[in-house]
């Protein structure tokens, strides 16, 4: 298959985070997942497509999620990013139910760290964290 061919399909770019959080930081996490996908799709090295997913914040968020991707012909996997603490207990369902590749993206959002300024805030928003 050619890498033309290879465009029409789909890698979705999932976001786990929770409620607790409150909406101004989960709308910052969707931002920031917006750009990591985005960088992502832009590289020439990915052949597909990579989809932002609106972040799953719960059990049943992502099982939904998971179902969904796994319907989906064009989509061919699916990248889980967790923001701080996704707990894993919350991913169980889903991930029992996707019957597509997953790639587990463990890293933070910013690539160089504020040391002299950082902070509990600065942690909780751009820290990465599987449960």
């Amino acid at each position: 298959m050619d890498l033309k061919a290879l465009s029409e399909f789909e890698v979705w770019f999932l976001t786990g985070s929770q409620d607790l959080y409150g909406e101004e930081t989960l709308e910052q996490v969707a931002e920031n997942s917006r750009k990591i996908a985005a960088g992502l799709d832009g590289a020439d090295s990915i052949p597909v497509r990579v989809v932002w997913r609106p972040v799953v914040k719960n059990s049943d968020e992502i099982l939904s999620a998971c179902v969904e991707a796994s319907a989906t012909n064009k989509c061919v996997g699916v990248i889980a990013w967790m923001h701080t603490f996704s707990p894993a207990r919350m991913w169980i369902a889903g991930l029992q139910a996707l019957t597509k590749p997953l790639l587990h993206l463990h890293t933070q959002f910013n690539r160089d760290l504020p040391w002299d300024e950082i902070d509990m805030d600065f942690m909780n928003l751009n820290q990465a964290r599987p449960r």
